[in-house]
């Protein structure tokens, strides 16, 4: 389930097989329903009379809905559709329309050579998580993904604009010109993608993307801008035909996360259970004073593929980073940067994919 670096222009955009033949389109998707058992980082603070965690004790809902067409004679165009749940009253939970755009593009393979053109709104190829859940190694994103996702002002960690991608054997490479990530205005954004794959279960990357905005405010009085962002990250999957997996991912930028990194560890049974183990940490670089202590965190991850086309998945998560009685309002936003708060969750998911 993890994302494989791929030689395309867009890590995860092409990742589904492109199966459709002639003018025909192929319709794929999934649904994510996530029952939140334990989410201590919602506690309501004690002096609150009355007040209940807003988490604890709910399900969940996400869907997508993707749209692929290879004509024989034509390019492959895509378009991914993100569905969330939405209260009676018709207020989205996550405050925004139900059906938005994921991605939206086409992808020509010039000349039928080693070059391929993508152009539109695309997952952003940096970093080793994809978007979707069912192409991640855990419930929870990393660290790592949110902060990517934070900077990139399009709905989810998805960009805009167009790349070109070109490489043979072991080695390709991706260079792009986007719109700036942040949407900054008559700014652009240039990111290149380094992918390196010496055996066919190793996999290594080296993403770097500019931005306009680095302004490294943690006062939560504008957009947090973190500047230039690079990344580098591997996985050695099947260790030695077995069905243990490990990984790495690194993340620096020159404003806002001084680095955050992870590690993690999977082994897939033959009776279709996997447990994956994750470490992680981040660090703030401030510009504008405060305080913000490093966040760390560990995530314990087991599921079970119950049928070709559902996946049942228990995650824990515990972080330590600045205790809500001792947060300051840098430490505060820094959370929101990286998604991680104080505390610990518990979740049960189910992934259904469309056969």
């Amino acid at each position: 389930m993890k994302k494989r670096l791929i030689t395309l222009a867009v890590a995860a955009a092409l990742a589904a097989p492109l199966t459709a033949q002639a003018d025909d389109v192929e319709v794929k998707g999934f649904s994510d329903i996530i029952y939140t058992v334990k989410d201590s980082a919602a506690d309501p603070y004690p002096s609150t009379p009355g007040a209940t965690n807003p988490s604890e004790g709910k399900f969940s809902a996400d869907a997508e809905v993707d749209f692929i067409a290879s004509p024989a004679d034509g390019v492959t165009a895509r378009i991914d559709l993100d569905l969330d749940l939405v209260t009676d009253g018709g207020v989205n939970v996550n405050g925004s329309d139900s059906a938005r755009i994921e991605q939206a593009f086409f992808a020509w393979n010039m000349g039928g050579g080693p070059m391929t053109l993508v152009g539109g709104v695309f997952n952003n190829p940096i970093g080793q998580d994809a978007e979707d859940a069912p192409d991640i190694n855990f419930t929870n994103h990393s660290a790592i993904y949110n902060i990517l996702d934070h900077q990139t002002a399009l709905n989810g960690n998805n960009i805009a604009g167009v790349a070109v991608a070109g490489g043979t054997g072991m080695f390709t490479g991706t260079l792009a010109y986007l719109n700036d990530i942040q949407q900054v205005d008559e700014e652009n954004s240039v990111a290149i993608v380094l992918n390196v794959a010496p055996t066919s279960n190793v996999d290594l990357e080296f993403g770097y993307v500019t931005q306009k905005n680095d302004s490294g405010d943690l006062t939560g009085t504008k957009p947090i801008g973190a500047g230039d962002v690079w990344d580098l990250n591997g996985s050695w999957n099947s260790i030695a035909g077995s069905g243990a997996s490990v990984g790495f991912d690194y993340l620096s930028a020159s404003s806002v996360v001084d680095n955050a990194w992870n590690i993690w560890a999977g082994f897939e049974f033959a009776n279709n259970f996997v447990v994956r183990g994750r470490y992680e940490s981040a660090a703030a670089s401030l510009k504008n004073g405060g305080k913000v202590d490093d966040t760390t965190a560990y995530a314990l991850y087991g599921a079970w593929q119950a049928m070709s086309n559902l996946l049942i998945a228990l995650e824990y998560r515990n972080v330590s980073a600045m205790a809500p009685s001792k947060a300051t309002s840098a430490s505060k936003v820094f959370d929101g940067v990286t998604g991680l708060s104080d505390g610990q969750l518990f979740t049960v998911e189910f992934i259904a994919t469309l056969p």
